[in-house]
């Protein structure tokens, strides 16, 4: 699946897709719409009309690649594949010991693991290919119960995390919490999270009005 909105005569496209042969369960597609969603969002607060294509997977089908590409033998949060010419290469970081965030060699291609995507139909131009960003989600799930948030909130997280990569960003190994990088991506997270979860306004109350016989009357209409 993918979302698309037109950014400065172009689309900023997220396609997310689950690693394995097997279908996504509903929920499963559910959780990807809403990554989707987010990135998308995400794309367009930095003002960047591209493509980014997610895959989720698990710990061990990420171990597998930060073998194959980092030389890793062990299992990250998130991994960035670049696209974009001239891409930064970042170096290790994110909150798994021993592993971390990283951005593979600008070019290459996880044949077995990262997706491809393709702007959709009706885009008014063809988005930039920003690369790919693989998430273990049983991974971030982990680390969402360390932090005491929700997983879905995480795995926002590592999204953000692996988009600002591809856009060349970079942190020290390991990180400082007030990197550039870190405080923008808290910072992002924080912000477009809220606009998700905006209550409707509260219906106003009128005060009570004494009717006769020593009754009084509460009425209320919704909020325009």
């Amino acid at each position: 699946m993918s979302v698309a909105q037109p950014l400065g005569g172009a689309a900023a496209a997220v396609e997310v897709r689950w690693n394995g042969a097997r279908p996504a369960a509903p929920a499963e597609e559910r959780l990807a719409a809403a990554l989707e969603q987010f990135g998308r969002r995400a794309l367009q607060r930095l003002r960047r009309p591209l493509e980014v294509s997610v895959l989720l997977c698990d710990g061990a089908a990420i171990r597998g690649l930060n073998r194959r590409y980092r030389g890793l033998d062990a299992p990250t949060d998130v991994l960035s594949f670049g696209q974009l010419e001239g891409a930064a290469v970042p170096a290790a970081g994110n909150s798994v010991a021993g592993s971390g965030a990283a951005c593979a060699t600008p070019g290459s291609t996880a044949t077995d693991g990262p997706a491809r995507g393709s702007p959709a139909a009706g885009s008014a131009a063809p988005a930039a290919l920003a690369g790919d960003v693989v998430i273990a989600v049983d991974v971030a799930a982990r680390q969402a119960a360390a932090r005491g948030e929700a997983p879905e909130r995480e795995l926002r997280r590592l999204l953000l995390h692996g988009i600002l990569h591809l856009l060349g960003m970079d942190h020290a190994d390991p990180p400082a919490e007030d990197e550039p990088m870190l405080s923008l991506q808290e910072r992002m997270l924080a912000d477009l999270q809220a606009q998700e979860q905006v209550p409707a306004p509260a219906p106003r109350v009128r005060q009570p009005s004494p009717v006769k016989g020593g009754m009084s009357g509460v009425h209320r209409e919704a909020a325009r």
